[in-house]
């Protein structure tokens, strides 16, 4: 009896740790825990410092401490996936070219192995050794359904005993391989319903570590012949190119079989015409040595080479007749001392020229046979035509190096030649030209015709490449619409031009369809050049060309010409927005800023508009997108230039106000300061009046460089502002670092408040945050009463909105503050108002609870009719049985609850209390709120 051996637990942990899933997830985790643990250690260290007893620590310096420890989190989860992604995208790379060299190591196992068995064998040995799979095999189905396995290589084990079946009513034949003979297509599988379908062959499947598998029919002469199966230890390797290459794979074997057949075939033909000569079917001869000369043939063999009769060419020299061709020469030129030697001689695929001028493959057989009368040595030669087989071979090298569609070489065969002619420019210190193209408008075709015309496009582009380019010139077509064009030799940059210019005018010749309907095109093309500086190798040139493909088609509608070379900016023609800011159609609008706490407008902030033709205003999000940097710029210092002089008229009628303009990050260069310090200095106006605001929501803000260029700003004299705060959380990380002296809060946020009130815990954020950062907080975009009611009662100072002025031209906004005041009114004006203002009083109350609760009135404190919020209330006109008031003194009574029990013991229950009553008294008043008549609110400015 076989005593089972006991397992060894050192070794099973060892084996798990030093598997791939853990290594993945460990070197991560430790990275965690050691950042946790110097996180805690030094939050630690800081709580102790701010505290000179323990018992003096707050909870918010330990709240520090969490902070650190959730950004070490993040900042290492961030890492690991970008390392994961990056491991997985190198690894499928990996394992591509793996596939893609067993591919070309099949193809020549097919050209080489005229042998059935060993093919398969050969073909299972190299996908195990080639490709890496655990596991391949071929297997047939006999008459009972049964796979009996041909050939396999790897883990052979798992094949012992086990039964696979094609019959859909056994289990058996519910996996992959029954699956993919009975629907005759390839199954791909590594899912867990796969796994499912695995169920009869699970156990050995994990055992032998066989994770995912795939079954790919082999056809012969047309019809279902076996299945070849393939294993991988890896889950979701077969990915779509991967299936593409197996799939070849499979097609390539069938060719082989077919081949083999052929050859098979062939044997058997000759075989045959060696017993019934006259009968034969080959060329038969018998030629003497040393003179070569035919002494007899058969009639066969002068229907090959194109003689009405043998005795046409008997007597004749052999090499005569096959003539003075370097490749006969080559292949039969060591036939006649191979039969003197070894008896017997052959030589494969001769051509010949038959006497109509046709040419076809022969193989030849020599054998020698005796010396005849006259002491000369008598060889037979056997001539079977091959042409049908060197045209079938043609055909495969052909299929695999081209595009089945167009004929056009495909990207494997863009592969090759690139290597070729990098290596012919840089032996003759000549230009390579790469251009990727993409034609323009075939999706379209393709959405409205069909697929099928789509596929006439794609062949008459192919058709109309091969016509204008260079017989030097290589011509690719690698998916889709795209094609690779490859120009070598001595270029000039008119030649390419010519060049191109002929592409594009055949491009975009009319196309008539088979239906008789026409279609036109037009071509995007990225060009790249080698030898260059940035360029290492064809991978390179092909990125970089479609890199420049991609910025011709990003700026379709603006480009001068059709192509662009990498390295080199889109040459564009202007657009009607850039024509209007070249022609002074700019015109400058301003919004005024109110101060709340003085109650008057103490700063402008500088609008651009363009005006059309036909006095049309084009704002902004229209025309922005529109311009590119340095018309950003011009924009920028025309604003400025404009708004100072404004400024001056202001002045003179006794407005003394600050400015701001926008200026954005594209602008920031050296030359950035020069302009704005020329500007200030003509204008005479002191900079400190000046604001440059700057969008957060750029990602220049998280260069180092950023800091550079606002420090260089500030010295010029004027002050800097953050705009749109809130639309990029990174910047706010960094706004410590900045050098500015004022944030702008996101109106896109401020405008959806009334939609979602709970955000107005985020103003109160950044109000505090400004507060601590010693910067001033503007809110803009406050365009409602109920807003600017909720803004004065929460105490921000700086406003900004259409409810205070929409943006106005000069004129317009001298007659504004003519007339403009702050209505003296009892704050809050509206429910939404009260809403901001309670949400206000219970963050002061907790922070005071949880600070120092002794400070608080514990006698007035749960009794809410003691309250300011108590004879709001009232002023709204809400009685002491209203829903809303009861609300009210129930959160006041759970308040009071709570400092009860701080005084002795805080319990969690009776703060999640206080919070349950907070919350149903807030949300009575946004219920009251909806309700409520908003026409008849009054107005504050």
């Amino acid at each position: 009896m076989t005593r089972t051996p006991t397992p060894n637990p050192r070794k099973q942990i060892r084996k798990w740790v030093s598997s791939e899933p853990v290594q993945t997830w460990l070197a991560p985790l430790a990275t965690w825990f050691a950042l946790m643990v110097l996180a805690l250690l030094l939050g630690a260290w800081y709580a102790q410092s701010l505290s000179p007893t323990p018992k003096q620590a707050t909870w918010m310096d330990w709240s520090m401490v969490m902070v650190v420890v959730l950004i070490s989190t993040v900042l290492c989860l961030a890492i690991w996936r970008l390392l994961r992604i990056n491991r997985k995208e190198l690894r499928h790379i990996h394992r591509l070219s793996q596939f893609n060299a067993l591919l070309a190591q099949i193809n020549q196992t097919i050209a080489q192995t005229p042998d059935e068995t060993r093919l398969l064998q050969r073909s299972c040995d190299l996908a195990v050794e080639l490709a890496h799979l655990k596991l391949a095999w071929i297997g047939k189905p006999d008459a009972e359904g049964t796979i009996q396995f041909l050939a396999s290589a790897g883990e052979q084990k798992y094949l012992d005993g086990i039964f696979i079946s094609i019959r859909e009513d056994l289990p058996e034949g519910h996996g992959p391989t029954g699956q993919c003979w009975r629907v005759k297509l390839p199954v791909f599988g590594s899912s867990k319903e796969d796994v499912d379908r695995l169920a009869p062959w699970s156990g050995p499947s994990k055992r032998f570590g066989l994770r995912s598998c795939a079954a790919l029919p082999i056809y012969r002469n047309t019809q279902p012949w076996a299945v070849l199966a393939v294993y991988h230890e890896e889950n979701g390797v077969f990915e779509t190119d991967l299936q593409e290459i197996l799939e070849e794979l499979a097609r390539d074997v069938g060719y082989g079989l077919d081949y083999i057949d052929l050859l098979s075939r062939e044997r058997a033909a000759v075989a045959m015409n060696e017993s019934l000569l006259n009968n034969t079917t080959a060329g038969m001869a018998l030629v003497s040595y040393p003179d070569r000369v035919i002494v007899k043939a058969n009639q066969r063999l002068a229907d090959l080479w194109g003689y009405s009769r043998a005795s046409d060419f008997v007597g004749q020299s052999i090499q005569t007749l096959l003539g003075d061709n370097h490749v006969i020469r080559k292949k039969t030129g060591a036939l006649y001392q191979t039969v003197l030697t070894q008896g017997q001689a052959e030589a494969r695929d001769v051509p010949y020229q038959r006497a109509d001028g046709t040419t076809i493959y022969m193989d030849l057989t020599a054998g020698r046979i005796d010396r005849d009368m006259a002491d000369r040595i008598i060889m037979t030669w056997t001539v079977v035509d091959v042409t049908e087989r060197h045209q079938l071979a043609k055909n495969w090298i052909r299929q695999a190096l081209a595009d089945p569609l167009t004929e056009l070489a495909n990207r494997r065969a863009l592969d090759d030649e690139m290597e070729h002619a990098i290596a012919r420019a840089h032996r003759h210190h000549s230009t390579l030209v790469v251009c990727m193209l993409d034609l323009d408008g075939f999706k379209e075709i393709n959405d409205i015709y069909g697929h099928e015309t789509g596929d006439q496009v794609l062949k008459a582009t192919a058709r109309r490449l091969e016509r204008i380019m260079r017989k030097s010139d290589f011509i690719a077509r690698i998916g889709g619409d795209e094609f690779v064009l490859l120009i070598e030799g001595e270029t000039s940059p008119p030649e390419l031009e010519m060049i191109f210019g002929a592409i594009e005018s055949v491009i975009s010749e009319p196309i008539i369809l088979s239906n008789h309907a026409t279609v036109t095109l037009g071509v995007s093309m990225g060009v790249c050049l080698y030898p260059s500086a940035e360029v290492a190798g064809s991978d390179t040139l092909l990125r970089y060309a479609d890199r420049a493909l991609y910025e011709s088609k990003a700026h379709k509608s603006d480009r001068l010409r059709y192509w662009v070379q990498h390295g080199e900016a889109v040459p564009r023609r202007s657009n009607t927005h850039q024509l209007l800011l070249k022609q002074g159609g700019v015109e400058v609008f301003y919004q005024p800023i109110l101060d709340t706490r003085h109650k008057k407008i103490v700063a402008i902030e500088a609008l651009a508009r363009l005006r059309s033709s036909d006095s049309h205003i084009i704002y902004p999000k229209e025309f922005l997108p529109q311009i590119t940097a340095d018309d950003t710029t011009d924009l920028s210092r025309l604003v400025l230039t404009q708004a100072l002089a404004d400024l001056k008229v202001l002045d003179d009628k006794g407005w003394f106000l600050d400015v701001s303009f926008n200026l954005s990050p594209q602008s920031f260069a050296t030359h950035c300061v020069s302009w704005l310090s020329d500007v200030i200095e003509r204008s005479g106006i002191d900079p400190s009046r000046i604001t440059a605001e700057i969008l957060e929501s750029d990602d220049f803000l998280e260069r180092d460089s950023a800091l550079v260029a606002l420090h260089a700003i500030r010295k010029i004299g004027i002050r800097l502002a953050l705009d749109d705060v809130g639309s990029a959380y990174s910047s706010l990380l960094r706004l410590k670092e900045l050098p500015v002296d004022k944030v702008k809060l996101d109106q896109g946020f401020v405008r959806t408040l009334e939609k979602y009130p709970q955000d107005l815990h985020f103003v109160r954020a950044i109000q505090d945050l400004a507060t601590e950062l010693k910067v001033d907080l503007v809110v803009e975009g406050v365009e409602t009463e109920d807003v600017l009611d909720a803004m004065l009662t929460m105490g921000v100072q700086y406003l900004q909105g259409h409810v205070i002025s929409q943006p106005l031209p000069l004129r317009a906004l001298e007659d504004f503050l003519a007339h403009f005041e702050l209505s003296p009114v009892e704050l809050p004006t509206t429910l939404f108002g009260f809403y901001a203002s309670t949400m206000v009083s219970h963050g002061t109350r907790k922070k005071m609870i949880m600070i120092n609760p002794a400070e608080l009135n514990l006698e007035t404190l749960p009794d809410g009719r003691r309250c300011r919020e108590h004879e709001i209330m009232r002023r709204f006109g809400y009685g002491d049985e209203s829903d809303l008031v009861r609300s009210h003194n129930l959160y006041h009574q759970a308040l009071g609850a709570v400092i009860d029990l701080d005084m002795r013991s805080r319990s969690d229950s009776d703060w999640e209390a206080m919070e349950e009553a907070f919350s149903s008294f807030t949300q009575s008043i946004l219920v009251e709120w909806g309700s409520e008549p908003h026409n008849h609110k009054p107005k504050i400015a």
